[in-house]
């Protein structure tokens, strides 16, 4: 993880026990002559100790040593080259009692020595080559015997999860059923919104999300629940980049040019959005993925690969089908056909709504505060420390039965998921001996049982680093927009996206909902979705500045027609994300049900500020800097004007 602690992830393993003991006995490396001799320790070996190599003239897998202490290895490796038999032998774990004997020499029957080499002269270089008769896999398994024995570290259990394959699997098949009812859902409304286009851009959705997962794969991404989770955000958000286009060309055809013309300079406009927003939501993304935790991370990952199959996909190759059915010219004149609806839009004054909507937002965030100091958050384990334990049986749980077991334990809180499942809080962090003896006692009823446990060390590692996210993601996108943009856009936009962020906090705590660590993955989702939104809007008051300069449009009146130009994409774009949360939610996949809580929470907050509190707080910047401006002028004016002379007793 940082510094003196790292996590291990096993997969598969059934004998629990085991694997604990492995991990936590320190594998000890000797390298001996065959009367059992000492002759060097792990010391002489580098970091990593051994890896795996091919020989350069056979091609076959061999084990290259990491040399640190070349003059000792020398002086060993000379001296055993002068020996009788020229043999080196290297040990896991030797202990007294323990002997060579010619030939048997492996790991097979869990023997000790490891690997027996012949030393045909002394070795000063760095790098030093263990040839054999090895097949890859036997030669990686030498590799890691190698490198486990270099560095006798003793390891202690901090923390702990254990995962039963059923409850994987249940939340992987809901998880995959979520994914695809988002995806049909999805489709349906671009081919209702857009007609051809959005049925290009379908197909181009299908095509991101296979290439996503083949991508993933390729790269041996592990898929967590968190991953999945913003694969199926990913869907949303790779769709707005064809809904951001399209809206432009339809844009463009409303001012009466014509097809091509608007195809082109819609898809130019467009770009720039495209460009902003991604570049913004990926900053996001990489925050996490350096200063996230493990499931955070495996989110972080989908996130940012998405975001490059989005430019890939939903881009350039929608982009690509698209010019070449526009140069056909079989939709000249049946531009609804191929775009779906094409109108003026009629713009309307929200700013008018602004000061209650500022009103409304800062009531939530002041009861939010209220309820906070009186009662609390409701923090998870990640953050208190603790342990949570997740029962699951074939028939109807018996509380009592539950409460009996872990009559010695404080349960802060007890969560019935369904008959057949309950989810349990405690406020004692479980000790190694304790997990063993409650699954015990929870597999003589029956009942399948998967425990978590939070120690004081990882709760606040994991504290630090979600504090340490969201500010650098913050000065990250704020210096962004600041060089992309003006400072006025920058300050709009972090406020919009703090208030977001406070509006979700503030609502979990009125709601009582637990705040883990998933929770921090939702609200940097959130601000990498809400600045999608909102530069999505700035781009367009950018845009229309740009236009307003023969027409003379005041700000105020540029600020309304984005708006209003605005609320369509934004709207659209929400709905085909929030489908992939909701349904989520729908489906009730316990693994990932705070951060899509937080999500929807924020989405919907974060739509509302892109439109109606940015926009109007950037207007009011501008109109303050322009006040400035001119006070600043008229100083100056007022200085260069000649002042009277005064002399006593004729004009003073």
């Amino acid at each position: 993880i940082e510094g003196d602690k790292i996590r291990v992830k096993l997969p598969g393993v059934t004998d629990e026990e085991e694997a604990r003991k492995r991990l936590s006995t320190p594998a000890v490396l000797t390298f001996r002559n065959t009367k059992n001799e000492l002759l060097m320790t792990s010391n002489v070996l580098g970091t990593p100790g051994a890896s795996l190599d091919y020989d350069r003239n056979t091609n076959k897998p061999v084990v290259s040593l990491n040399i640190k202490d070349n003059d000792t290895f020398y002086r060993i490796t000379k001296s055993v080259s002068e020996s009788s038999d020229k043999l080196i032998t290297i040990w896991l774990d030797y202990e007294e009692g323990d002997s060579y004997q010619n030939g048997e020499c492996g790991r097979d029957g869990g023997k000790k020595c490891i690997s027996a080499a012949t030393v045909g002269e002394g070795f000063a270089s760095n790098n030093v080559i263990i040839q054999g008769n090895f097949t890859e896999d036997e030669a990686s398994e030498l590799v890691d015997l190698i490198n486990s024995g270099s560095l006798p570290t003793k390891l202690t259990e901090i923390s702990t999860k254990t995962v039963d394959a059923s409850f994987g699997n249940e939340t992987l098949k809901n998880v995959g059923i979520a994914g695809i009812i988002t995806l049909g859902i999805i489709i349906l409304i671009m081919i209702f919104c857009y007609r051809i286009s959005g049925l290009i851009s379908s197909i181009c959705l299908i095509t991101y999300t296979i290439t996503v997962f083949l991508l993933f794969n390729a790269i041996d991404g592990v898929l967590t629940l968190t991953g999945i989770a913003a694969l199926i955000l990913g869907i949303g958000m790779a769709i707005d980049s064809s809904v951001i286009t399209l809206e432009k060309i339809k844009e463009e055809l409303s001012n009466g040019k014509k097809l091509k013309e608007a195809y082109h300079d819609g898809n130019k406009r467009s770009m720039v959005s495209l460009i902003d927003a991604n570049i913004t939501t990926f900053i996001a993304a990489l925050v996490l993925f350096i200063f996230g935790e493990s499931n955070v991370k495996g989110f972080a990952t989908m996130l940012m690969i998405t975001i490059v199959i989005t430019a890939l996909s939903m881009i350039i190759i929608n982009r690509l089908i698209m010019k070449n059915i526009i140069l056909s010219k079989f939709f000249e004149k049946k531009e609804q056909l191929l775009l779906g609806k094409i109108s003026k839009v009629k713009i309307k004054n929200y700013l008018k709504f602004s000061k209650y909507n500022i009103i409304m937002v800062s009531i939530i965030i002041i009861v939010g505060l209220f309820i906070t100091i009186i009662n609390g958050v409701n923090l998870g384990i990640d953050f208190k420390g603790g342990s949570t334990i997740t029962i699951k049986s074939n028939e109807v749980i018996d509380s009592k039965k539950v409460k009996e077991i872990l009559d010695n334990y404080e349960i802060i809180e007890e969560q019935k998921i369904n008959d057949n499942e309950t989810y349990i809080k405690l406020n004692n962090t479980l000790k190694e001996n304790e997990i063993k003896a409650l699954k015990l006692n929870f597999s003589e009823i029956d009942y399948k049982s998967d425990i978590a446990v939070i120690s004081n060390i990882v709760k606040k590692d994991l504290t630090k680093n979600a504090i340490k996210s969201l500010i650098i993601a913050s000065i990250a996108i704020l210096i962004y927009i600041s060089i992309r943009f003006t400072s006025t856009y920058a300050i709009s936009s972090i406020i919009a996206i703090l208030s977001d962020v406070l509006i979700t906090i503030a609502l979990f705590s009125i709601f009582r909902i637990e705040i883990n660590f998933i929770f921090i993955a939702g609200i940097l989702t959130i601000i990498g979705y809400s600045i999608n939104d909102t530069i999505v809007v700035f781009d367009m008051i950018r845009d229309k500045i740009n236009q307003s300069k023969k027409s003379e449009k005041t700000k105020e009146e540029i600020v309304k027609e984005s708006i209003s130009l605005s609320l369509k994409r934004n709207i659209i774009t929400s709905i085909t994300t929030l489908t992939a949360v909701i349904v989520l939610l729908l489906i009730g996949t316990s693994g990932v049900k705070e951060f899509n809580t937080t999500v929807l929470i924020g989405l919907i907050s974060g739509t509302f500020s892109s439109l109606f509190l940015a926009p109007y707080i950037w207007l009011k910047l501008e109109t303050h800097k322009q006040k400035n401006r001119k006070n600043e002028n008229g100083n100056e004016k007022e200085q260069n004007i000649p002042k009277e002379k005064l002399i006593k007793g004729i004009n003073s």
